[in-house]
């Protein structure tokens, strides 16, 4: 992903992937169905890793879309579910299918438009992940790969960036406001203080959850 390739695929061979979480994430749990979508939408996770929250999506009824730079990562998720995907050549991508999982591995920049046209959006480690300089564009790419009127829910982090190196990097709330200001209507659902993560170093955290919907 513009030149991190090695960086990603060296975490996930080397398992250093602090941010897997073996539990669904309690935001996706407590806001998803603020979204208001029928149980057969079709949802797509950008940097989806091997997310147990993609299978708490599809426990819902949806079908899920992944999108995945480490090919590690993707077979990972598969075969930790004893499913043997199908595999098809997609331009400069490799999709993985096998019901109702669909994960397309490679630069989630160099995506044809459309290659996805999903009905929503989820977006726990994606965004924060990315360095201020490539979050309007991965914004345009939300925008290509999703339905007009599609739904998203986003779950981001702030904290003084100085305190700490990313990724993941910092988001604070009137930057996500600035970045999707064109295009999209915008509903905080959540604010937090988290507490338990002081021990980083950090002199304060804080955790968002958005409601984003394309207009």
């Amino acid at each position: 992903m513009r030149g991190s390739m090695e960086f990603w695929q060296n975490r996930w061979v080397t398992d250093q992937i602090g941010w897997h979480r073996s539990e669904v994430n309690e935001m996706l749990d407590k806001h998803w169905s603020r979204l208001g979508l029928p149980s057969d939408a079709e949802v797509l996770v950008p940097l989806c890793g091997k997310s147990l929250d993609m299978v708490w999506l599809a426990q819902q009824g949806h079908a899920v879309v992944g999108l995945e730079l480490v090919q590690h990562a993707v077979e990972s998720f598969f075969r930790e579910r004893a499913m043997e995907p199908k595999k098809e050549a997609s331009g400069k991508h490799v999709r993985y299918s096998s019901s109702p999982y669909t994960i397309v591995q490679g630069d989630l920049f160099e995506l044809e438009k459309q290659t996805v046209q999903a009905d929503a959006w989820y977006d726990r480690a994606a965004m924060i992940a990315l360095p201020n300089a490539l979050r309007a564009d991965y914004v345009k790419q939300l925008r290509q790969q999703t339905k007009p009127g599609a739904v998203g829910l986003l779950i981001t982090y702030a904290y003084p960036q100085h305190e700490m190196d990313g990724p993941p990097f910092a988001l604070h709330d009137e930057d996500v406001r600035r970045f999707f200001a064109e295009g999209f209507a915008l509903e905080q659902l959540d604010h937090v203080e988290l507490e338990d993560e002081r021990d980083r170093g950090l002199s304060s955290i804080t955790l968002s959850v958005f409601k984003i919907t394309r207009t």
